[in-house]
């Protein structure tokens, strides 16, 4: 499981956010949380989670100097920020340099869930392959289905409704026999498809979202670019490339060079 940090100076939406079960449920351990967020740097390096999720403005000390304080110091922390709509011009700046998202308050959970979901293939470094194969029967079955219908649009509750297990049973098979999240396999095994389609065929770049599971083209291609660095146009312009790079080049009796 991921670890994720929480911190706002508000104590009733640190008590909700705490309180979501979306986080076990999306493969994320809060590993702690706090309403005093200039006390907060060394605890945050002591602990070395893997999100930091803060309000951007607190007294004593704002999510930005946060940000800063530990970026300086080397950490890798990934960071979601906690705003309302009125500070969207500084989450905006804020984000061409250090953030990842932003979540507007109070927390929706489908937002949290979108959010998880997208971080957690960023901090999947070397996720397991798709077509990897467990110890367990019941994981066998559920990538099998998973690949066998890729543009289905699966969640961890649908997946766990129709094995008829709870949704911490799911995330547990994958932590203990691939070393990840769920949300982090879906992930990366939509991403795969997603590659193969761009590749091998000239379909749009809206029918490859759909075919592999998204219904959101935009969010498709956040999701991509998170992980490959780039959008699925210039990955496509990009392989096809190397594929022309590597054709043998012909002379004029035909002869091969």
């Amino acid at each position: 499981m991921y670890r994720v940090y929480l911190i706002d100076s508000e104590p009733m939406v640190l008590e909700q956010l705490v309180r979501k079960s979306v986080f076990s449920e999306y493969g994320y351990e809060i590993a702690g949380y706090t309403t005093e967020p200039e006390k907060v740097v060394k605890e945050i390096i002591s602990l070395s989670p893997d999100v930091v999720m803060t309000a951007l403005k607190m007294p004593g000390k704002t999510g930005v100097e946060l940000m800063e304080k530990l970026k300086s110091g080397g950490k890798k922390t990934e960071f979601i920020v906690l705003c309302t709509y009125k500070d969207f011009i500084d989450v905006r700046r804020l984000f061409q340099s250090y953030g990842f998202e932003y979540l507007s308050k109070p927390v929706d959970d489908n937002e949290l869930k979108n959010v998880l979901t997208r971080m957690s293939g960023k901090l999947s470094l070397s996720p397991p392959r798709s077509n990897i194969v467990s110890s367990s029967k019941e994981l066998n079955e559920i990538i099998a289905y998973l690949q066998d219908y890729s543009a289905m649009r699966h969640t961890l509750e649908s997946i766990s409704d129709k094995w008829s297990l709870y949704p911490n049973t799911v995330c547990n098979l994958f932590a203990k026999h691939l070393d990840t999240t769920f949300i982090a396999y879906l992930t990366m095994q939509r991403m795969e498809h997603a590659e193969e389609l761009l590749v091998k065929t000239d379909k749009s770049i809206k029918e490859i979202a759909s075919l592999c599971g998204y219904n959101d083209y935009f969010y498709f291609c956040r999701v991509f670019k998170d992980k490959n660095k780039c959008t699925p146009t210039q990955y496509r312009a990009a392989e096809s490339k190397k594929t022309i790079s590597k054709k043998p080049i012909r002379n004029n009796r035909g002869r091969t060079r």
